[in-house]
């Protein structure tokens, strides 16, 4: 029912990937994102061995590995001087995680993998296209407000998960300060089907 239901702003991989835990246990969900697909992007591409350890629960590490690049071993270079600065081999970490490696993996690709699995969950509903702009609380769940092309519309739930990125409505709405930074420097990322090895 509506008031046992889960809710969550925010259809990237966090939203997605929580959408997927509790559609396992069996509860209703119901995921909103205002993008009318997972933003294909290169963003997000590293995945780290704790994170890789809860994704494996889902079994999404071998997907991901197939889908991306397996690095064991990282390494840092200084551009100007073409010096190794630092490296790092997970293998080190053996005894301490179940994933002592890195997956090159983009933040879509990754949303994609779990997307697959949300399929087939008929308890998992995902809705994109739909921004949640709104939330409201009483002593038994709550509602979003939702708004798509115009028109808005209200959800209810038993609790609403805010996954919805450093801007987050939900965050903002629940008067919760942002404990992150941004960084000093900004960077671009360029991506082209060009071959430039060929060129």
């Amino acid at each position: 029912s509506a008031e046992q239901r889960i809710l969550i702003a925010g259809g990237g991989p966090v939203g997605l990937f929580s959408a997927l835990l509790l559609g396992r246990a069996g509860l209703t969900v119901r995921v909103f994102d205002e993008n009318l697909a997972p933003q294909e992007d290169p963003r997000a591409a590293t995945t780290h061995p704790a994170t890789l350890e809860v994704l494996a629960q889902a079994g999404l590490v071998e997907d991901m590995a197939r889908a991306g690049l397996v690095c064991p071993i990282f390494q840092f270079w200084d551009r100007p001087s073409g010096e190794k600065i630092a490296e790092f081999d997970h293998a080190l970490l053996a005894n301490d995680t179940s994933q002592p490696l890195v997956i090159q993996c983009e933040q879509f690709k990754t949303a994609h993998l779990i997307l697959e699995r949300l399929r087939a969950l008929p308890n998992v509903e995902v809705m994109w296209g739909e921004r949640v702009t709104a939330l409201m609380q009483d002593g038994r769940g709550g509602d979003v407000k939702v708004e798509r092309g115009g028109k808005e519309t209200i959800h209810r739930g038993a609790y609403l998960v805010g996954a919805d990125g450093v801007r987050s409505v939900v965050r903002k709405a629940c008067n919760i300060e942002f404990e992150g930074f941004n960084w000093p420097e900004r960077f671009i990322v360029l991506t082209t089907a060009l071959n430039f090895e060929a060129e």
